[in-house]
């Protein structure tokens, strides 16, 4: 009988050390006050893993756009320098478990998958919607294997709660840029998706956005980047 793990991604032990190697130097240059707590999940002693989850909470001090921007410079950091150890790596940042192989094989079309980095990104605003999202156990059996890169995984209970539907554009946000990054998306698919995104956090969440239609990619990330602050700006007034 055919079973799911003989067609997912798998990452072996040495390439998983590469990895956390970078993120580490990626790390120091990016503002981590940002973040709360920055660590690495699982068990990086195995021979072989689907995936690596890393995991992040906001700090006490920062807005939470402000940690999903600097997320952003840190994950792009990661890409660059693990580029420059070897042409052949590359990373794809998945944040929702349902969709991974599927983020994984779309991005494998295009490079190929010998050199792809599997990553589940995991972000969480407070403890409320840490325990929401993930199994009563989770918490439990992370820490058993948590390596701890920065900050202390504790915060996540001091962290303030806010109603769902304030947090929720953030994460539409986070999705999609992350979704955004993979090169086989062809690239008017991508400027259509940003026109949709846009216009839904113009209507439904009243957010002042003039522009909405995307002709040139390369303006995505910063209108994406203008939307987050936009965001902030509602939240912590």
């Amino acid at each position: 009988m055919e079973h799911l793990g003989e067609y997912r991604h798998r990452i072996d032990k040495k390439t998983k050390k590469i990895f956390i190697k970078y993120f580490k130097q990626a790390l120091s240059k990016v503002d981590v006050s940002k973040f709360g707590f920055v660590g690495i999940l699982g068990s990086v002693k195995e021979k072989y893993s689907h995936d690596i989850d890393v995991l992040i909470f906001p700090s006490k001090d920062a807005k939470i756009g402000e940690s999903i921007k600097e997320m952003a410079k840190l994950y792009k950091k990661v890409d660059e320098l693990l580029k420059a150890h070897h042409e052949r790596y590359y990373v794809v940042w998945c944040p929702k478990k349902v969709i991974q192989e599927m983020m994984y094989y779309l991005s494998s079309l295009e490079e190929g998958g010998a050199g792809l980095i599997p990553v589940h990104s995991l972000f969480f605003t407070d403890y409320v919607s840490f325990k929401k999202f993930n199994p009563k156990s989770f918490e439990k059996e992370i820490k058993k294997n948590m390596i701890t890169l920065y900050g202390r995984f504790e915060i996540i209970k001091e962290l303030k709660v806010y109603p769902s539907e304030k947090i929720e554009p953030y994460f539409f946000i986070l999705e999609y840029a992350m979704c955004s990054k993979i090169k086989t998306f062809p690239r008017h698919l991508i400027r259509s998706s940003t026109e949709s995104l846009l216009t839904y956090l113009k209507d439904k969440y009243k957010l002042p956005i003039k522009k909405t239609k995307i002709h040139n990619v390369a303006e995505i990330e910063p209108e994406l980047a203008k939307c987050v602050k936009m965001l902030d700006d509602k939240l912590y007034k």
